[in-house]
């Protein structure tokens, strides 16, 4: 059974070209204690935007995340990206 971080770390590992065999056993060991965690990603944020009918352009989603985990959240919702937008972008809503 692979613990808690493994395929964040993995993730990590990969963008950054690490192949040494030891570096996911070294991370596993110091973040043993802690939950990493990809709460989402801008596709999401994109596609909640989609789905709630608010305009939000590609260079604004990373905003988006960035006020999502300023509020300490750890996992991100369809609320969340609504509230984020509301608060950054107020008057988004695409009327019908």
């Amino acid at each position: 059974m692979p613990a808690k971080n493994t395929e964040v770390l993995k993730l990590i590992l990969q963008t950054l070209e690490i192949s040494d065999p030891q570096a996911p056993a070294r991370l596993e060991a110091h973040f043993q204690r802690s939950l990493l965690v990809v709460a989402g990603t801008e596709t999401d944020v994109a596609r909640y935007a989609e789905e709630l009918r608010l305009a939000i352009i590609e260079e604004e989603r990373g905003q988006v995340l960035d006020y999502i985990q300023q509020m300490g959240l750890t996992k991100l919702t369809i609320d969340q990206v609504e509230d984020a937008i509301n608060a950054l972008f107020p008057g988004r809503f695409i009327e019908p």
